[in-house]
């Protein structure tokens, strides 16, 4: 059975993991294989041994973690599948083991000399020429002598299992295009002849040989900085030599050195056939002017350097007819696809024909989640995420005024949880405890359990199993679990998330209804994560309290924004007996932190007016300050209009229009008003 090209089974593919369906066709051609990060050419998997780790810079995989960098290289199916399963976009990185790769970079001045032998061949991707060349070690002795390294600039060496190259259909990091295959014949094992032959024609010694360092004469000329350099794009270093070293007239050379300058010339001058003539008879005219062979030379080697052109430019039209072929069949896929499984038709019509429609509730939760929309719940940790979910799932079912505020149209079908964060049982007693229908409230444990939003089977399967269930709103706890790209902070991969979970849980599902459980940032003012988090969703409720992050008796507050929502902080109330919440209509934190201070200064400023009756408010922010109270601009005066207006104290104004403080005739209790011990824990 033919094998299709990897490239070609991730075009075909793109909703499978493209990276390991690839990764197992090189392993089944003989590469150890192993992810690379996405758009670069480092391993995805991160080191198993950070820095102060002992065994950082001396393990290479004897301690069984994968995170080895190409030493996790492997054939083996299972540990491939280990290693791509999470990184659906990961490059394939190809560990030369066995092999010896010639890595062409035109870019830093590498060439092709025609002494390489014809073997496989790749595209590297930056889409100007740059090619992998790929060659088997065979049984040559100067082949595995060779080391990683260059040979000349702009031609390097990645051989043996320590090295490696990117494997199409791995995409370039400086273009984002794949790299592909160009040649697909057999890979060439390479001879001690082939690798005599290519290591002279860049002029190097052989492997294990020494370069030997020559000393020009005193006499002889330096080379010119205008001179193509040997590693130039114009070729063979010979040919430089030959420029300025010429051989002398009658010692049979002339013949040999005519090809190598003309060579040369037909490579600088490739467009210009009247230049080239001129430079070669010029060379001729200074060496030998008599040389009868002058024209059937010149000719040949044009004729010759043009023939390689043409053939250059037939493997570029190949491989662009390969290439458009792929594609060709990419779009006939895609609409043999879309025959065997059609989407659902557009939601299509003019605005005439849109407004004729019934007419249908904008929300679910009047002000607060639209209709058919898309909500998010972003709490900070421990704020009662599970009891507001449970709570707002509640009145779904039931219709009753969520938080006893907000009108709800319920819904007809039934209510789902796709929940990874706590185990089935606990949340069924939560569930139970918010007096929950246990017919209509279907739980989806998923926390242990692979992802199904990932694997296709699952998904399907999953889908099924709702739409079976008639599920109106899908509740997702928490996003952070439910996400399967490589980075939460990267917007272009959330987004994709976001839009792939509204076509599951609308089109696959049938759900109208999809609330996101988000968790927030440090200061609980936003999600934590890209920003599409915030740009995608149609309403936002923010949950977050007071004190510390593990303080359980810290206030709980509400607020929400987004479409035609806007509901102003408050702070909510849990009833322990019913575990339901309500708002409380006492404002939010900043009106809470605002009324502290006032109340936490109380004490103090009463002191101050009984020791100083008749002070005006900088007097009395002096004496504060004089007996180590701390406090901001504003806070004292604050402080001393809610005392006044309390009865603590009498203000009045003086002679200038500065209100005077004075104690009041019965001063009141200052704990009866401070609010201390009235959180709510849920």
């Amino acid at each position: 059975m033919p094998r299709l090209d990897p490239e070609i089974v991730a075009l075909l593919l793109p909703t499978a993991n493209a990276a390991l369906t690839a990764a197992l066709e090189w392993a089944d051609r003989g590469w150890p294989v192993f992810p690379l990060a996405p758009r670069d050419k480092l391993p995805v998997i991160p080191s198993a041994h950070p820095k102060g780790d002992p065994l950082r810079g001396k393990c290479a995989g004897q301690c069984g973690e994968l995170g080895h960098g190409v030493n996790d290289a492997s054939r083996d199916p299972d540990k491939i599948r280990r290693m791509f399963d999470r990184h659906p976009t990961a490059g394939i990185g190809g560990a030369t083991t066995g092999r010896l790769v010639i890595d062409l970079d035109l870019q830093a001045g590498g060439r092709q000399v025609e002494q390489l032998p014809p073997t496989r061949t790749h595209l590297t991707g930056r889409a100007n020429g740059n090619t992998h060349r790929i060659y088997r070690l065979g049984s040559s002795t100067l082949a595995h002598a060779v080391k990683s390294g260059h040979i000349v600039p702009g031609v390097d060496i990645k051989t043996g299992s320590g090295s490696y190259i990117c494997l199409p259909p791995t995409r370039h990091p400086a273009t984002g295009l794949r790299y592909s295959l160009l040649d697909d014949q057999s890979e060439h094992a390479l001879t001690d002849q082939d690798v005599r032959a290519v290591w002279r024609a860049y002029g190097r010694p052989l492997p294990g040989e020494q370069q030997e360092r020559k000393t020009p004469d005193a006499g002889s000329p330096s080379p010119s900085r205008d001179t193509t350099s040997s590693g130039g794009a114009f070729g063979h270093s010979e040919a430089v030599q030959v420029l300025l070293s010429p051989p002398r007239r009658g010692t049979g050379e002339t013949n040999v050195a005519l090809s190598k300058v003309a060579g040369f010339y037909a490579r600088l001058f490739r467009d210009n056939r009247e230049m080239y003539d001129h430079h070669v008879r010029q060379w001729l005219a200074d060496v030998d002017p008599d040389y009868e062979d002058r024209d059937k030379t010149a000719d040949s080697i044009w004729e010759s350097e043009r023939s390689k052109e043409g053939e250059r430019a037939w493997a570029v039209a190949q491989s662009v007819e390969r290439k458009l072929v792929e594609h060709e069949a990419k779009i006939l896929f895609g609409k043999t696809l879309a025959e065997l499984d059609p989407a659902d038709p557009f939601d299509f019509g003019t605005l005439e024909e849109i407004l004729a429609r019934p007419e249908q509730a904008q929300f679910r939760v009047e002000g607060l989640v639209l209709a058919d929309g898309f909500t998010s719940v972003v709490a900070q940790r421990k704020t009662g995420k599970t009891t507001f979910n449970l709570n707002l799932a509640d009145s779904f079912l039931t219709g009753r005024d969520f938080l006893g505020r907000f009108p709800v149209v319920p819904v007809s079908g039934n209510v789902a949880i796709l929940n990874y964060e706590v185990s089935g049982y606990q949340l069924g007693m939560w569930a139970e405890s918010v007096g929950l229908d246990r017919k209509r409230l279907l739980l989806v444990n998923l926390r242990g359990r692979r992802n199904p939003l990932v694997h296709e089977q699952d998904r399907a399967a999953l889908a099924d199993l709702l739409r079976s269930r008639d599920v109106e709103s899908l509740f997702i706890d928490p996003f952070s679990r439910a996400f399967y790209g490589e980075s939460q902070q990267d917007n272009t991969q959330v987004q994709a998330f976001l839009n792939d979970l509204d076509v599951f849980a609308r089109s696959e599902v049938g759900a109208r209804d999809v609330i996101l459980n988000v968790h927030a940032g440090w200061n609980g003012s936003r999600s934590r994560g890209a920003s599409a988090l915030e740009d995608h969703p149609d309403s936002i409720i923010l949950l977050r309290k007071d004190g510390d992050e593990d303080d359980e008796s810290g206030l709980r507050y509400m607020k929400a924004l987004g479409r035609d929502v806007d509901v102003t902080e408050d702070q909510l109330h849990f009833d322990p007996e019913s575990h339901r919440l309500s708002l409380t209509g006492l404002g939010g934190l900043a009106k809470r932190r605002k009324e502290q201070k006032s109340t936490n200064l109380g004490g103090p400023i009463l002191t101050a007016v009984k020791e100083d009756p008749g002070a005006n408010t900088t007097q009395i922010e002096q004496r504060l300050r004089g007996t180590g109270v701390t406090f901001q601009k504003g806070d004292v005066n604050a402080a001393l209009q809610a005392m006044g207006e309390a009865g603590t104290i009498r203000r009045e104004k003086g002679r200038y229009g500065a209100f005077l403080h004075y104690p009041a005739s019965e001063a009141l209790d200052l704990s009866a008003t401070s609010g201390e011990g009235s959180g709510d824990d849920f």
